[in-house]
């Protein structure tokens, strides 16, 4: 396909550079894993092959070949030729054809697989688009999609493409109206926190901020109380919930920096990051205490379902 027009935050992604933090290097990739492996299952692909991620809309491309594409995530109009076509599934597309999406009713953001994953070169192994590093992207400096730009499938049309589509009760709704609840693992570092602080921070609803992006998610609320005493600087894991000395909420995202040293509470589970990062400005989320075994029993069962491709 080629790019008409694109968002500026749109760009090639995959599950990340995995395994280069100690060079300084951040994880990147996807934001929504949820959305991301349901669109590469829709067409058979290998496990954790390269999308295209498409932050509010305003995408637009011309397709060069008969296809199959699968388009996941936000709630928004999405055009073949100015007709409305469903999403969350395998779409039979030919050449010819323009395809839209349009700014998103909810949630922020979609994921346009194509056959065998996008092809582009690998940095670091990994395809993923890091603005901020300069890496990955279709000339491996970072930068993101935009109009003129040439996209190539790695395949000419998807092994076991079939007109599937993800059962109703699977497709993420992003109501806004509603509350988020965050499971939250409890981390090393909590205990340095009192009593006080832990219970204004599970008993407070906050609202995500103007400020979060994929390098994390602020939040606004009532403060939580930081610890007083010096840590040591240490590695940052994806979904760690930062007190910086405000009290307000940091969620640690791919792109965040690889150390740091505010107190960090816990982690936001696994599981619940994809529904996060969909969150607008505004949306209103409330942290839960959960269990680590049952987290990580949930998080591997998923997985194990995309990792199986003949599923």
């Amino acid at each position: 396909m080629t790019i008409l027009k694109a968002s500026p935050q749109t760009g090639i992604q995959d599950g990340g550079r995995l395994g280069f933090a100690h060079l300084g290097i951040t994880q990147g990739g996807v934001a929504d894993e949820y959305s991301y492996h349901w669109a590469n299952k829709l067409l058979g692909n290998p496990f954790a092959s390269a999308v295209i991620e498409v932050t509010l809309g305003g995408f637009e491309a011309v397709i060069h070949q008969d296809t199959h594409i699968a388009i996941t995530g936000a709630t928004s109009p999405v055009l073949l030729d100015e007709v409305v076509t469903s999403t969350w599934r395998c779409i039979k597309v030919k050449k010819g054809q323009h395809l839209s999406i349009q700014l998103p009713r909810n949630g922020l953001r979609h994921y346009i697989a194509l056959p065998g994953g996008i092809d582009a070169p690998t940095h670091h192994r990994s395809l993923a688009t890091v603005h901020k590093e300069g890496l990955g992207g279709l000339q491996s400096n970072g930068d993101h999609l935009t109009k003129g730009d040439l996209i190539y499938a790695r395949l000419l049309d998807a092994n076991n493409a079939k007109q599937v589509a993800v059962a109703a009760r699977y497709v993420p709704k992003f109501k806004p109206s509603h509350s988020t609840n965050l499971n939250v693992i409890l981390g090393s570092q909590y205990r340095t926190f009192s009593p006080q602080a832990l219970d204004e921070l599970f008993h407070s609803q906050y609202c995500v901020g103007t400020q979060s992006n994929k390098m994390g998610y602020q939040m606004s609320g009532n403060a939580v109380d930081s610890p007083k005493q010096h840590l040591i600087s240490e590695a940052i894991s994806l979904g760690a919930i930062q007190i910086p000395p405000n009290g307000q909420p940091i969620i640690m995202l791919c792109e965040r920096q690889t150390i740091g040293g505010y107190p960090k509470v816990g982690n936001v589970a696994r599981m619940d990051l994809g529904k996060l990062t969909q969150l607008k400005p505004g949306a209103k989320v409330n942290f839960v205490k959960s269990d680590v075994d049952k987290c990580m029993l949930e998080y591997t069962q998923w997985l194990r379902f995309f990792q199986n491709t003949t599923s």
